[in-house]
């Protein structure tokens, strides 16, 4: 019985490493798609207490997500595809509309401010988490935790 106990609690360490990285998903927006538009962006603020990697998204409104940022060049703003996005412990890491976003590609339908969906998000080593999200007037101003 002893050794059975000195097993299990010199155990607890290494089960403690398995479990799931702390991760924290805040304000997940998307904004309304005027008429036909067939793709939308996603964004939202990621904190983890270790450091991580997202490694992609899925959602049942789109027939392909995909990890993306937009890069200036020559004065032009290009999209790039990414195969991942670090995130530093306990660093935030903005996804916003002049940089890294998750793309829906070829919606089933537009998206209308008011509704919400959900979105899988993929991380190296959080596994998945599921969000909601908020879809918001064109021109709205953006949700934003308070500091």
């Amino acid at each position: 019985m002893t050794r059975t106990a000195l097993v299990f609690v010199l155990s607890l360490p290494l089960l403690a490493c398995q479990q799931a990285a702390p991760i924290e998903l805040k304000d997940v927006w998307a904004r309304d798609t005027v008429g036909r538009t067939a793709n939308a962006a996603v964004y939202m603020t990621i904190n983890s207490g270790t450091a991580d990697r997202f490694l992609s998204a899925s959602t049942p409104v789109a027939k392909r997500t995909d990890l993306m940022t937009m890069e200036g060049g020559s004065g032009a703003m290009e999209m790039k595809y990414l195969k991942g996005i670090d995130v530093p412990a306990s660093k935030a890491v903005s996804l916003n509309p002049m940089g890294l976003h998750v793309w829906l590609a070829d919606l089933n339908q537009p998206l209308k401010a008011g509704q919400t969906f959900p979105l899988t998000l993929k991380f190296e080593k959080a596994g998945e988490r599921q969000v909601t999200v908020s879809v918001i007037e064109p021109a709205a101003a953006p949700p934003m935790s308070p500091m």
